[in-house]
């Protein structure tokens, strides 16, 4: 399935945010990262990056495309791994 479609608006922290889980992921081959890790990384307030993962999917949720960041609670952690279509995403991001 090719989820290959215009990229919808994105601020500069969801920019840096799916490139930087992107890294993170690949460097953990392919494993979730924790969300403190993923704040650290982007020198942002973990709420922060949680907010901003909220309007990302809520908005591609509206443009009926799937969520590009899954975030799960595992052992006391929050953990967040990009979807198929995220890492597509990423890779767009990461040529523009």
């Amino acid at each position: 399935m090719e989820w290959r479609t215009a990229l919808p608006e994105l601020s500069p922290l969801a920019q840096r945010m799916v490139q930087v889980l992107a890294q993170e992921q690949q460097a953990r081959a392919g494993q979730a990262v924790a969300l403190v890790r993923i704040a650290k990384c982007l020198d942002a307030p973990a709420s922060s990056v949680l907010r901003e993962l909220a309007m990302l999917n809520g908005r591609l949720q509206q443009a009926q495309q799937p969520a590009w960041v899954v975030a799960d609670a595992s052992e006391g952690r929050w953990m967040l791994a990009l979807t198929a279509a995220g890492a597509v995403a990423a890779a767009q991001i990461a040529e523009a």
